[in-house]
């Protein structure tokens, strides 16, 4: 493993120019056939962490965390899941083939790998999948803390300005989580990310707006109140 970072750290230095070195491109590509997992998932990682990488270079990288996320390990599962949830974030379809594993992930025991499954997904998930997503996480929404439910409510913010059509619907669930129970941190993530929407998408002002003022009507943070009847009043 030591030496895998080693080379990494070359390549890293070296900038990602285009014309890697091949030698230890493939060196690289050579871990992923070891048999130890630890092995398998540092080439992985080193991989998937290259500067400027392309989508034919993560393909062997995902292939094997893919076959992770199956594992019966939680820690095999929680790192595969991470370092594909940081891919999404650059090359979203290069991690799309792994969204049916990642969707058996979403009641897993471990809520840190279900939520970072619920939030790869929302990065990488097709416009005709927003649907029956948000249905899936329904119930996972209830189980978790607030810490990871402010993961997801950023998540969901990122998919809407993605698929700005699917906007009534998300806005919908995110009014239906401003009225269960939360602390403040969660709450005021909801209406940010409301009031966020409602400025980027025009057709989103009027639900966004009635959202909100069913929120303040039984609002118990002023604060929150405060930043609504503001907008309101501009």
């Amino acid at each position: 493993c030591l030496l895998i970072r080693f080379v990494k750290k070359v390549m890293d230095e070296d900038g990602g120019s285009t014309e890697r070195d091949r030698g230890l491109l493939e060196y690289l590509e050579s871990t992923l056939r070891h048999k130890s997992d630890m092995v398998i998932y540092e080439g992985a990682n080193a991989l998937c962490g290259l500067p400027n990488v392309t989508q034919r270079e993560l393909t062997p990288a995902i292939t094997v965390l893919q076959l992770f996320l199956c594992s019966s390990k939680p820690t095999l599962r929680f790192a595969a899941v991470r370092t594909l949830n940081r891919i999404a974030m650059i090359h979203p379809s290069a991690v799309t083939p792994c969204n049916m594993d990642m969707e058996g992930l979403i009641n897993d025991s471990n809520r840190s790998i279900a939520t970072l499954a619920i939030t790869t997904l929302l990065k990488t998930g097709s416009e005709s999948g927003v649907e029956r997503l948000m249905k899936q996480i329904t119930s996972f929404m209830c189980e978790i803390a607030d810490e990871f439910k402010v993961i997801v409510v950023d998540a969901i913010r990122a998919m809407c300005i993605k698929f700005p059509q699917k906007h009534r619907l998300l806005m919908t669930f995110l009014s239906n989580m401003l009225r269960e129970e939360g602390g403040f941190a969660y709450k005021k993530a909801i209406v940010d990310t409301i009031l966020h929407l409602i400025g980027q998408i025009p057709d989103a002002k009027e639900a966004g707006l009635m959202h909100l003022c069913e929120f303040i009507e039984d609002c118990e943070f002023t604060a929150l109140s405060t930043s609504v009847l503001h907008l309101l009043g501009a």
